[in-house]
């Protein structure tokens, strides 16, 4: 237990952090109390505040969220921002006294709500504009070893055993009696795999009448597994900005959404119930998407059959984002119609890489715009990177597909800081060339990129170097001279089936926060380990660490405590 001292400290910092809640903007409040969730994906943050109309410009949300930042409010991560638990509890308690956020089966709702004595009316309901439901299918467990999770198991032990105490309150809040000024409604599923094979609709999911929620500007509907009825009411949602459907199971595509005539961002990555690798068909494709006028971005499904159907991208002026653009099922010179800002880019199976050659022109707005590319199911040659190196913003590139030979560091995009190759059967050690590229932050070498038996960072190689991951079967041996990646903060070896032991060069890695392994040998990860007292034979190489986090084949999560 705390003592009467260790509280009034926590006291007078909670005091001190509601002050600068209390100095913040109204836009800015707005900001940070959308974070009181969940650690949310950053850019799914911006497109949020967009949406709602929080931030009125998207050049602005950069700034709110520096400003946050440099206030201490918010930390920012790779890919999602999150908070110190106090000031998290802060942002939970401002959001529920001011009906900015109702959270449902989370358990930090779950702790807020017994700690308060507040009875939570329909009158109260009625004032809030944003909901998060959280539908978690996991059964409480004896091995729960924190606090938190012991909070998650009782929250979903109350959903399934006490639905009758709760029937009418949930039922109410998921088909109100009357129109709702909810503008945002989050539902959120992160199902085991055996529900997901069962693929069972959950009893909330049934309950929910989304007609009453006219007012809407944002609905998630994320790693759930949808009723056909559900969602044909979502084509009423005429104010909608944001719909997102990712990773969600549905028998047939939504034609529906073709009447969300203010849509922005359509998040359509959908799995079929029929298996991860079926197609979805959409036979009036241009129908649904083409009639989106202020669209800016789109996530298509994995696997899409669109027939003979063609979509005039040229009316889609706004668009910034396309991912999962199929080359087999539409041609890539349509896209050579575009005339917006395209950003960032998502190519499947590319059967050629010259097929790009009609959007990668330096004189066409795809080339001078494009930040981000992925490129999938192609061979390469050197001469089809060099194409590259006029993509003068390009920042981030992923590559899956056979590439003969890298071309020189000079003749990749000069702005490069993110590189992911998968599949790319390189037979010579591609860090020669790549730890020449002054800029880069993040390399991933996924599995068969390189299908050497060694590589050898050198001395002064990769200078700008954050997060390094290495995914391969054949490599044996790591070389990690001193001197190299300075910076590098982030390791993760993944499946490295034949690497026989952390290199010795990884103990001079002093800005090394974090070695991430997963699926390797047994006597890899013993090597690491101290048993009964006992270092394992690698132990001092890794023992300045602060973390060491090892997963096995069973998925199953430890931490190593140096």
């Amino acid at each position: 237990m705390r003592s009467g001292k260790d509280k009034q400290q926590e006291s007078g910092v909670s005091d001190v952090l509601a002050l600068s809640y209390q100095d913040l903007s109204y836009h800015l409040k707005s900001c940070f109390l959308c974070l009181a969730h969940y650690q949310i994906p950053t850019k799914t943050l911006f497109r949020m505040w967009v949406a709602e109309g929080i931030v009125s410009n998207e050049d602005d949300r950069e700034e709110y969220l520096n400003e946050l930042i440099e206030r201490c409010m918010v930390q920012i991560g790779r890919i999602s921002c999150q908070m110190h638990d106090l000031m998290q509890d802060l942002c939970l308690s401002k959001a529920k006294e001011e009906n900015f956020l109702e959270i449902i089966g989370d358990f930090q709702q779950v702790e807020t709500s017994s700690s308060s004595t507040e009875t939570v009316t329909r009158g109260t309901i009625d004032k809030v504009r944003r909901r998060v439901i959280y539908l978690d299918h996991s059964p409480p467990t004896e091995n729960t070893s924190t606090i938190a999770e012991e909070a998650r198991a009782r929250a979903v032990a109350t959903n399934y055993n006490n639905k009758n105490e709760d029937a009418d309150d949930i039922y109410f809040k998921l088909n109100p009696e009357n129109d709702t000024p909810l503008r945002s409604l989050l539902i959120l599923s992160y199902p085991s795999r055996e529900m997901l094979e069962t693929e069972v609709v959950h009893w909330m999911l049934m309950k929910l009448e989304l007609k009453k929620f006219t007012l809407l500007r944002v609905l998630s509907l994320e790693r759930l597994t949808l009723e056909e009825k559900l969602p044909k009411a979502i084509g009423n949602l005429v104010h909608l900005k944001f719909l997102s459907f990712k990773y969600s199971i549905l028998l047939r595509f939504p034609s529906f959404i073709r009447n969300l005539g203010c849509i922005e961002t359509l998040d359509l990555r959908l799995l079929s119930p029929l298996g991860h690798d079926e197609q979805m068909t959409c036979l009036v494709m241009n129908e649904v998407i083409g009639r989106m006028r202020w669209l800016r971005h789109l996530y298509l499904p994995y696997h899409l059959n669109v027939g003979k159907s063609k979509v005039k991208w040229e009316k889609l002026s706004n668009l910034e984002t396309l991912k999962h653009f199929d080359a087999e099922q539409w041609d890539i010179k349509d896209l050579a119609h575009l005339t917006s800002r395209l950003q960032k880019l998502a190519l499947r199976n590319v059967e050629s890489f010259k097929e790009l050659e009609v959007i990668l022109k330096p004189s066409h707005p795809i080339s001078i715009n494009l930040r981000s590319l992925f490129v999938n199911g192609t061979i390469v040659e050197e001469t089809d990177l060099k194409q590259l190196s006029k993509c003068q913003d390009l920042c981030k590139l992923f590559v899956c597909g056979e590439i003969r030979n890298l071309p020189e560091p000079n003749l990749f995009p000069p702005n490069l800081t993110e590189l992911s190759l998968q599949s790319s059967e390189l037979q010579q050690d591609p860090t020669p060339i790549l730890e020449r590229l002054p800029n880069m932050t993040i390399l991933s070498l996924w599995y068969d990129s390189y299908i050497g038996e060694e590589m050898v960072f050198s001395s002064n190689g990769f200078p700008r170097l954050i997060v390094l991951l290495l995914k391969s079967r054949f490599v044996k041996r790591l070389k990690v001279d001193i001197s190299t990646m300075p910076y590098l903060n982030k390791l993760c070896i993944f499946e490295c089936d034949s690497l026989e032991m952390v290199p010795e060069g990884v103990r001079y890695l002093t800005k090394l926060q974090t070695l991430f392994i997963r699926g390797m040998r047994k006597d890899f990860i013993q090597r690491l380990q101290v048993i009964d007292g006992k270092e394992g034979e690698d132990f001092y190489k890794v023992q300045h660490m602060p973390s060491i986090i090892l997963i096995d084949d069973d998925d199953v999560r430890r931490s190593i405590c140096p």
